[in-house]
């Protein structure tokens, strides 16, 4: 395996480990980088930029017609949804989880972790943009916000296919 060396740091793949033997893609033992970080991580630095837009045009742009929603159950579940999808890469992080070690390495990869640091500003960014929302609202841009999220829906899909098709290499759901 020939490989550039800030790409095998950055990687760290395991050259005749499960993911180069079992997975049937052309990355190889770098397809839980290429996927993580290509796919994954584009999604959400997609969300952050939206809602970065989004929370800018409430906050600064006067020119937008500001609403006041008349009900604000709606935004507190989303929020506690957000609230939810922001600890759990925190803790992943913190507890050191990682959902692509299946060669028994002793820590996170540097992809993996760059990947949480990406998904959960990007996830406190929305529920930021949600608790706004309970107090102003535009209608500016929120199409752009939910397609946003459902790209980043799909680029996790892609990640749990990678996931599941190796389900049988798992030892235990969680080590820790």
């Amino acid at each position: 395996m020939v490989a550039f060396g800030p790409l095998v740091w950055y990687c760290r793949p395991v050259e005749h480990g499960v993911w180069a033997k079992a997975e049937g893609s052309a990355f190889g033992a770098y397809t839980p980088c290429g996927v993580c970080t290509l796919v994954v991580c584009t999604s959400h630095l997609v969300l952050l930029a939206l809602c970065s837009c989004r929370l800018w045009l409430i906050k600064m742009d006067f020119k937008v017609q500001r609403f006041c929603l008349r009900s604000n159950y709606y935004n507190y579940m989303l929020g506690f949804l957000a609230f939810c999808c922001t600890a759990e890469p925190l803790l992943r992080l913190i507890m050191g989880v990682s959902v692509f070690n299946l060669d028994g390495q002793t820590e996170m990869a540097p992809f993996e972790m760059v990947s949480l640091m990406i998904e959960a500003p990007a996830w406190f960014l929305m529920l930021v943009m949600i608790s706004v929302e309970t107090k102003t609202y535009i209608q500016e841009l929120r199409w752009y916000v939910r397609f946003g999220v459902i790209y980043l829906v799909v680029g996790d899909v892609v990640m749990l296919g990678h996931i599941l098709s190796m389900k049988d290499f798992y030892s235990r759901y969680c080590e820790i």
